[in-house]
């Protein structure tokens, strides 16, 4: 299974309007989907390519938690 996040290299503080960036979630259809929306979102409040979407698998997660 894979994990996905929204990512940015903008800095706002949380108080200053809505945060796009978000933690590691499964990448299930339905969260999937909800990033889809939060990603067009943040583009379109923040400019092209100021934020994306990261992938991972579970399995690195679980291996950089131990080390």
């Amino acid at each position: 299974m894979k994990q996905i996040r929204i990512t940015s290299h903008v800095e706002r503080p949380p108080s200053k309007g809505q945060q796009f960036v978000c933690e590691w979630m499964e990448a299930s259809l339905m969260n999937r989907w909800l990033l889809k929306i939060r990603l067009a979102e943040a583009l379109a409040a923040h400019g092209e390519g100021s934020h994306w979407v990261e992938t991972r698998d579970k399995e690195q997660a679980r291996e950089s938690v131990a080390a």
